[in-house]
């Protein structure tokens, strides 16, 4: 596995478990899409960070990311990924864990892999 996606998926996961903007606007595509329940999709970074700023400032998560399967090609690629921990509203303590899966489509934007499509729903 390229240790550039998983290095992309730790960051992604650092940026929600500290609920740190900043690190979300470094693992997105400028023309990225944000597609997950229960959210409004999202579309460019723009709107994505908009989203993040406004969840990421209700909830505290506490989540842990596993690598499933990457298929990378020269310029696009996906990561599938199983994500299980617990996301609460900030200030309560957590009742149960929660899982989700999701597929990011990853694109190589300067020599750099980026999220260009995000897809997400419980794991049930």
């Amino acid at each position: 596995m390229s240790e550039e996606i998983r290095t992309l998926l730790q960051t992604y996961q650092r940026s929600l478990n500290e609920s740190n903007v900043d690190l979300v606007k470094k693992v997105y595509a400028e023309d990225a899409i944000f597609i997950g329940q229960p959210f409004p999709t999202a579309t460019g970074a723009d709107e994505i960070i908009a989203l993040y700023e406004d969840f990421l400032s209700k909830l505290d998560f506490n989540i842990e990311f596993e690598i499933l399967e990457v298929e990378l090609g020269d310029k696009l690629g996906f990561v599938r990924t199983r994500s299980h921990g617990t996301i609460v509203p900030k200030g309560e303590s957590p009742k149960g864990s929660e899982g989700n899966r999701e597929v990011f489509v990853v694109k190589k934007i300067d020599g750099a892999w980026k999220f260009y499509r995000y897809i997400f729903n419980a794991e049930v």
